[in-house]
């Protein structure tokens, strides 16, 4: 998988960017225990993030991710967010200082990645119960929290 040097500090793109409007079958399962793309009963969205422990802005989207997670949770959105690190220690070290409330999935050999078509840390997808992208979006800074909270509201339907 060839990331672009660094992290992004944070741009929109539309799915044409990449050329996914539905996602492919992921396998990898989640601490939650379901795979990353639960069946649709589980989640009416679901929030896909790829982070590794050397990403700065993914420092800043971790606390975003905890909120969104407790003030929707309940409405139906799932968040998982799909490590990238070779070494699993690395990911464990970034969590001891921004732990994650939601579901987490490692995937060293970064199949998932290449599957989504991540060129870039972090990466975002929000995705429909049957695997349509809603939003894609690439990098993490702050000013996008509003926005972004608003896309998973309309996503929820609420």
């Amino acid at each position: 998988l060839a990331l672009a040097a660094g992290c992004l500090a944070g741009r929109r793109v539309a799915q044409a960017a990449t050329g996914l409007t539905t996602a492919p079958e992921l396998l990898l399962r989640a601490s939650d225990g379901l795979p990353v793309l639960a069946a649709p009963a589980t989640a009416r969205a679901t929030w896909v993030d790829f982070w590794a422990s050397w990403c700065a802005p993914c420092k800043l989207a971790f606390p975003w991710m905890n909120q969104m997670h407790e003030r929707h949770a309940a409405g139906g959105l799932r968040i998982v967010a799909i490590n990238l690190d070779k070494r699993e220690a690395d990911a464990q070290r970034f969590l001891q200082q921004v732990p994650a409330l939601f579901a987490l999935a490692f995937d060293p050999e970064a199949a998932t990645a290449k599957a989504m078509q991540v060129q870039t840390m972090p990466s975002s997808f929000l995705m429909t119960p049957d695997r349509r992208i809603v939003l894609t979006h690439r990098g993490f800074r702050l000013q996008d929290r509003a926005a972004l909270e608003l896309q998973i509201r309309t996503a929820l339907g609420s």
